[in-house]
């Protein structure tokens, strides 16, 4: 079936085989629940469902494509094609693994929304935008792996070039593999709190974090220059603990 590209979801393709072979090398186990988000023509899908998973949910935006998709993979009773916005889509279930080459456009709604979940995934394999990858993967803090590393632990299995996908993005890409922490290092009920929080600091990253929280009212003892992003994640946790109070 041939399916037309469209612009407005963003969707890049990865057509190399060796890339693809690669990703599904990181899927470490048989017989679980996978997600995967915006699995376009299905050459990942091809590959995933030789893992023999136990229940495969595949999210797609485009009607073309979930057309497409229910025609390849409608023989096996463990895919189930869902045609949603994940953004708006209720993610209920709980999964052993999420798999996506996420929309560039997207990608930091997406992750946030997936650590949101009743119950994480234990497992994520993600592409994104290299920039981004970097970013999420940084030593010092930011506002979207602030966030993130309280929940996973993440790192870069690889790079992939823009010319592995049709049409070619103006970017090239990265792999990382995210693994649940044994302990969330922020609790559930602290979640909204602490976005509100991290997303007030890291918007003014010029100013001193002394600064900044005493336009809060909050008094606590800190370097007068030092900023959010040069703190350790686990004092960030615990000044905003401290504010709260």
């Amino acid at each position: 079936m041939h399916v037309k590209l469209r612009k407005k979801y963003g969707q890049n393709f990865l057509i190399d085989k060796n890339i693809i072979d690669k990703i599904i090398n990181l899927i470490n186990y048989n017989k679980i629940n996978i997600l995967e988000i915006g699995p376009g023509d299905g050459k990942l899908t091809n590959k995933i469902v030789n893992k023999k998973p136990k229940n495969l949910d595949l999210i797609e935006i485009d009607k073309d494509l979930v057309d497409c998709l229910r025609y390849k993979f409608g023989i096996y009773k463990f895919v189930n094609v869902i045609n949603a916005n994940v953004l708006k889509y209720n993610l209920n279930k709980k999964y052993d693994l999420v798999i996506s080459n996420l929309p560039y456009n997207i990608s930091s709604q997406v992750l946030v929304k997936l650590v949101l979940m009743d119950v994480i995934p234990k497992e994520m394999i993600l592409m994104f935008q290299r920039e981004f990858a970097i970013k999420l993967t940084d030593k010092k803090l930011n506002a979207i792996n602030s966030i993130i590393n309280c929940f996973y632990k993440i790192n870069i299995k690889f790079h992939v070039s823009k010319n592995c996908f049709k049409p070619i993005p103006k970017v090239d890409s990265s792999v990382l593999k995210f693994e649940k922490l044994d302990k969330s290092l922020i609790k559930k009920s602290e979640i909204e709190s602490f976005i509100e929080f991290k997303r007030y600091l890291f918007s003014y990253k010029r100013k001193s974090l002394k600064n900044l929280l005493k336009k809060l009212k909050i008094n606590i003892t800190l370097d007068k220059d030092i900023r959010a992003e040069s703190l350790r994640l686990n004092d960030l946790i615990k000044i905003f603990r401290e504010a709260k109070l």
